[in-house]
């Protein structure tokens, strides 16, 4: 029998920890953490360390985001996989999050098989991350830096089509597969990555419809 993967829980919320075991522990090694600070001391130290981290927004000792906009989120984002749950859902704070590294963005209450499908669809795609994705991404000759995983999907996608356009359903499909996502999760994706491009000259358009396209904003 293969060794469970490691997940670790931020979650003060004992009846919450309560519905995790329920839809995880079959499937899963989980260790639990009801504040920040015991969560960074094991983060830092490197050893043991979770395949994914799945954070409720809101803890004892402050707000997961803060510890994300720190330097040590880093340890965190570039080599781990996370999930963040809140009951919230204000958009700004989902810009902030999938800006932070979020791999996704899940509200309160959610389903039993949608947090298990998303988890499960996480791991596979960051276990063959090295084989199916490139650091970079390169658009007329410009190379572009410093995208995330599905932010590299998503122009990779725009290059696919000859006239670089694609739609909602075309992206969710090629970028989501069949996890379920937020129904803010692209606006956020498209966002974040729109910021990225603009210094390289390049912008993503909305042209109606649920379609969206790549376009230079320089005029020749």
């Amino acid at each position: 029998m293969s060794a469970k993967n490691k997940l670790w829980i931020l979650e003060d919320d004992k009846g919450c920890q309560f519905v995790y075991e329920q839809i995880l522990n079959h499937d899963f090694d989980i260790k639990y953490f009801d504040n920040i600070s015991s969560f960074k001391t094991s983060i830092s130290a490197k050893k043991d360390l979770p395949a994914m981290v799945i954070a409720d927004l809101m803890l004892t000792d402050g707000n997961f985001l803060n510890y994300l906009t720190q330097e040590v989120h880093e340890e965190l984002g570039n080599e781990i996989p996370f999930i963040v749950v809140s009951s919230s859902d204000d958009i700004e704070t989902l810009r902030q999050c999938f800006k932070e590294g979020a791999n996704d963005y899940i509200t309160k209450p959610f389903k039993k098989n949608e947090l298990l499908v998303k988890v499960e669809t996480i791991l596979r795609g960051n276990k063959s991350l090295t084989k199916s994705l490139k650091p970079k991404v390169t658009i007329d000759g410009k190379v572009i830096e410093n995208l995330t995983q599905k932010q590299i999907k998503l122009v990779e996608l725009f290059l696919d089509n000859d006239e670089r356009v694609a739609d909602r359903e075309t992206i969710i499909d090629n970028v989501w597969g069949k996890t379920i996502v937020h129904p803010k999760t692209l606006d956020v994706h498209l966002y974040n990555l729109r910021r990225k491009l603009h210094p390289y000259g390049f912008m993503i358009k909305s042209v109606g419809g649920g379609k969206w396209t790549l376009l230079s904003d320089r005029l020749d």
